[in-house]
């Protein structure tokens, strides 16, 4: 026996059921988006509620302009588009860096996007039993897979990590003195509060020299002169 058998008004248009079909898909977006908010990741706790309530909002408009205003046509047609549309939004959130462009990074975060806006496409159906259940799966695909891939799976030579520097380093020198410890400087980006006289970066390292552990890079990075501290961000996530 579904959820639209013990409340039949969920399959109606009224106030009640468009307020608890956004509910759903606010929530679900919510749960999804602070996990990968959380994670530092390019699209976060705010875009993945936008993409769901968004989403939502074609399936009801869609039924509304059906059933409603008798207007004739396929009730999925519009919703349809979200689909491919969402895959524009996911593209901005894909980055290629890489000493050859050889390494990719927010596939996952596209494709979260993308699940995301089917959850609200269900949501808005009204089917809220299917978006919760999806809710929890997408929730456990990312956080506690996340731990799994990083630890089992993955077996690269990429690490990720937060450094305080002086905020007169520049750029180059960073990266030569990264060089000299074989190491290469994929991505940074400016991460959490900085200071008077210091700003905290995120980034991604690459260990070219498979000998070198990932701590002995972290010491390397440790005894850069004008870098403050360091510490390790996925290691810290697990």
């Amino acid at each position: 026996m579904t959820l639209m058998q013990h409340l039949p008004f969920l399959r109606d248009l009224g106030p009640l059921s468009l307020l608890i079909r956004f509910l759903t898909a606010c929530v679900c977006g919510a749960v999804i988006g602070y996990s990968r908010g959380r994670q530092q990741r390019p699209a976060g706790f705010r875009t993945h509620v936008l993409v769901c309530l968004g989403a939502a909002s074609t399936v009801i408009m869609s039924q509304f302009s059906i059933e409603i205003l008798g207007v004739p046509g396929d009730t999925m047609r519009v919703p349809a588009q979200v689909i491919s549309g969402i895959g524009f939004l996911g593209a901005g959130s894909i980055i290629v860096t890489g000493r050859n462009h050889n390494h990719i990074s927010g596939v996952t975060t596209a494709a979260g996007l993308w699940a995301t806006g089917a959850m609200g496409l269900v949501a808005g159906a009204g089917y809220l039993e299917c978006a919760l259940l999806m809710c929890l799966i997408i929730y456990i695909v990312q956080v506690p897979l996340y731990r799994l891939d990083s630890r089992r799976v993955k077996l690269t030579n990429t690490i990720t990590a937060y450094v305080e520097v002086d905020n007169d380093l520049q750029l180059s020198k960073l990266m030569t003195a990264l060089k000299d410890g074989n190491i290469m400087l994929n991505t940074i980006d400016p991460f959490g509060p900085d200071g008077d006289d210091y700003d905290g970066y995120k980034l991604e390292l690459e260990i070219m020299n498979r000998s070198i552990t990932p701590d002995e890079a972290m010491q390397h990075l440790l005894s850069i002169p004008s870098v403050r501290f360091a510490q390790r961000l996925d290691e810290s996530r697990s």
